[in-house]
């Protein structure tokens, strides 16, 4: 049995070798053609030859398949056509999906440092209305957190709708003139 196996192996490796000659011209044949053939398709060096190379092993795990010269050059162009283009065709949709996440990641980025922004104008502005006098803070707290209109705030704090103006009026004025745009927001932006 050893002795059968050991012949089978001895047979196959002279079939491969008395083959090889015969790859080797149709690579040194064809090889330079596929390679520009490829270029023109995938428009990279480097890419190109990668595909012929990887088309020329194909070829020899399928030499045993092909009778005629003919037959072996239509299997190598036809495969080094369908194999740039797979390439295209994953090179485009890499691309479109890079597209996207750089896309979202600007969304992202631009989302989260608005609301960077709002949160520190937010907490300045909350720190303005907490040294504003006690019934004008009142009268803030109630109108913009609590969303109460004037009647509201003038039933709730037993003072007249006319006060209740006076006093968000005066309120929206100091933080106006106390709020600046500081150097706090400058590493924000």
């Amino acid at each position: 049995m050893r002795n059968a196996d050991t012949l089978a192996n001895e047979k196959s490796k002279r079939l491969k070798q008395q083959r090889l000659p015969e790859f080797e011209k149709v690579f040194h044949l064809f090889n330079p053609a596929l390679c520009f053939f490829a270029r023109r398709l995938v428009n990279d060096s480097a890419i190109a030859q990668d595909i012929v190379t990887d088309v020329f092993v194909k070829l020899w795990q399928k030499q045993s398949d092909f009778n005629t010269v003919y037959a072996v050059k239509a299997f190598l162009y036809i495969s080094t056509r369908n194999a740039c283009l797979n390439h295209n065709q994953q090179s485009s949709y890499q691309a479109r999906v890079r597209e996207n996440i750089r896309l979202q990641s600007n969304d992202i980025e631009a989302e989260v440092m608005n609301e960077a922004i709002h949160a520190e104008v937010l907490q300045q502005v909350y720190k303005i209305v907490n040294e504003l006098p006690e019934k004008c803070k009142e009268v803030m707290l109630l109108s913009y957190t609590k969303g109460l209109d004037c009647h509201e705030i003038a039933r709730q704090m037993r003072l007249s709708v006319h006060t209740v103006r006076n006093q968000k009026s005066r309120g929206v004025h100091l933080i106006k003139n106390r709020f600046r745009f500081t150097e706090e927001f400058v590493p924000i932006l």
